[in-house]
Parts: C-alpha cells; sequence; structure tokens
C-alpha cells in the first residue's frame, strides 16, 4: 500500500472542488500522478461519488478563508460581493498551502494590491484599508516592539470612523501624505504620526 501517495492524492481532491469534477470526468489521468495501489484506487473512486466530499471540500476551504475573513474584516466588507470570486481566484493561484493564518492573510492581501495596482479592483479606500489590516497581521504575529511604517493616500482615521459609521460609500474623504508608526503596546494597537 502506497499510503503517502494516497494521503496525497486524497489532500488534493479535498483542496478543490474543480479538481474533483475534473477526476469525476477522468480518473485514469488523476491516478498516473500517483503511485496507487487498485484498492487505493477503488477508495477514491467511492469518495468523490459520496455525497460528503462536498462537505469535506467546504470545511477544506472554511479553514483557509476563517483567517482571510477574520484579520481582514472590513477588506473583504469593501469587496462585497467582488470577495467570493477572488477567493477563488486566491485558492487556484495557491493551492498548496501551510493552513498558516499569517500566510493566508498575507498571501490574499498580496493578491488584492496587485488588483488595486492595476486597475483591475477599483474601490475607493480599500488600498489604505487593506495595508492597515495587512500590518495589523503581521504585527500580531511579531513579539511586541516590533514596529512598521505605512503611508496611507488618505486619512485612514477618517476612513475608519466612515466604516464604524456605515457611511462609507458617501464620504469624500481628503488625500494624505501621512506616514504612521504602527506598532503593538501592552496587545493594543498604536499608531504615530511620523513628522
Amino acid at each position: 500500500m502506497s499510503l503517502p501517495d494516497f494521503q496525497k492524492a486524497f489532500a488534493s481532491l479535498i483542496a478543490s472542488p474543480a479538481l474533483c469534477k475534473a477526476v469525476l470526468a477522468d480518473e485514469n489521468a488523476f491516478f498516473a500522478d500517483y503511485d496507487l495501489t487498485e484498492k487505493e484506487k477503488t477508495r477514491i473512486h467511492s469518495v468523490l461519488r459520496q455525497r460528503g466530499i462536498s462537505a469535506c471540500c467546504t470545511l477544506y476551504r472554511m479553514n483557509r478563508i476563517t483567517p482571510i475573513y477574520t484579520q481582514l474584516s472590513n477588506t473583504s466588507a469593501l469587496l462585497g460581493d467582488d470577495f467570493v470570486p477572488l477567493a477563488d481566484e486566491f485558492w487556484q493561484q495557491h493551492a498548496n498551502t501551510t493552513l498558516q493564518f499569517r500566510d493566508e492573510v498575507s498571501k490574499f492581501g498580496e493578491l488584492i494590491l496587485q488588483k488595486i495596482e492595476k486597475g483591475i479592483v477599483k474601490v475607493p479606500y480599500l488600498k489604505d484599508v487593506l495595508l492597515l489590516e495587512m500590518v495589523i497581521n503581521e504585527l500580531s504575529y511579531l513579539p511586541e516592539g516590533e514596529v512598521r511604517l505605512v503611508k496611507f493616500d488618505h486619512d485612514i482615521f477618517h476612513i475608519l470612523s466612515a466604516i464604524n459609521d456605515e457611511n462609507l460609500s458617501i464620504q469624500k474623504i481628503e488625500t494624505s501624505n501621512a506616514k504612521f508608526h504602527i506598532y503593538m503596546k501592552d496587545l493594543k494597537l498604536q499608531m504615530d504620526v511620523v513628522v
């Protein structure tokens, strides 16, 4: 029995509903990538046809989306209906994962920043919110005393206040050249203006 290959094959299927569908259409192409016994092939064949495979794929995706939605909550809200297709694209581009929260959030944030810079994602004030949330995510995994320098394009405090008041879409927020030292002190986020 080739247990390591069986585990890799099974894990790759759970990570991708699209792959499950493709394997249902052509199992032999999938099996060619793994050194599986006939018994293991039969097991995978059977698992793919169970109703529970959908639940397995959903649980896997929930484990990947939870840190993103939790750590980038305002970013996710600002993306609105675009969030799900962007998450799907992220999963396709980053199928291999360590499932470490810090890495998932960082990689997803980088994908969104690239799309903002290329003009593909055009959500007002999203870049500023995303930069702040990415820095908070990064600092939450570092020892206290680590500092990050961040420049926002708009008044970040006005943006956060408008998000809190649920009226960001009707706000005209001034541009800004302000830079901030951002750090954690006594488990609280601190932002000091750099003069």
